[in-house]
């Protein structure tokens, strides 16, 4: 041991600078590459989990101090849903409102030689029912009906009007015209059995 430490103080001071920078260069080099390096990459994978937590967080707190307001709001969304559930008959309903305008058409005085409701076309939250119809009746019977079509309670549209072979009887004119009368019936959502 003295001999290499005599060794030692006998070397020139630039070798023993050089042997000392090395040294202290591996012992950093080792521990970069041992120790800190996977540290960093802890560090950095731990601090964009907190700031993802810490965004979550912030969100939460908006949400929770705005619950109030989204309660009111899906209690007031919940209101215009009965409404318009009110507008739209159910399946069971239909029947009842096609014999109503039916009624309706023979009350304003029209003949009816056609009345014929086709398959429901399914949209996202109801479905269309066309009926399509053809009577007969002066211009103002068709009027009056169109009148009293629009003052149901529930959303009935006509369209593709068509109004030809216009005669006389007793001293009325006679229209014979045909149109597609749709109403619409609300589809109840499935609710999706909870998983346990």
């Amino acid at each position: 041991m003295n001999q290499i430490m005599e060794q030692w103080t006998n070397l020139h001071i630039a070798i023993k600078t050089f042997a000392l920078v090395f040294l202290w260069g591996l012992a950093i080099a080792a521990y970069y590459f041992m120790y800190y390096q996977e540290q960093e990459i802890k560090y950095r994978a731990l601090l964009s989990t907190f700031k993802q937590k810490r965004q979550q967080r912030t969100q939460f707190q908006t949400t929770a101090q705005n619950l109030p307001l989204w309660k009111e709001e899906v209690k007031r969304l919940e209101e215009e849903r009965k409404k318009v559930r009110t507008l739209l008959p159910t399946a069971s309903e239909i029947p009842n409102l096609l014999r109503k305008i039916d009624d309706l058409a023979n009350k304003s005085g029209l003949e009816i030689t056609l009345f014929n409701p086709s398959r429901p076309l399914r949209k996202t939250y109801y479905e269309e029912v066309p009926t399509q119809m053809r009577a007969s009746g002066t211009f103002y019977e068709l009027m009056v009906f169109f009148d009293k079509v629009s003052h149901l309670d529930r959303i009935v549209s006509v369209s593709n009007f068509d109004f030809n072979t216009p005669r006389l009887r007793n001293q009325k004119i006679l229209l014979q015209s045909s149109f597609l009368l749709t109403t619409y019936r609300y589809i109840e959502q499935q609710k999706a059995p909870q998983k346990r």
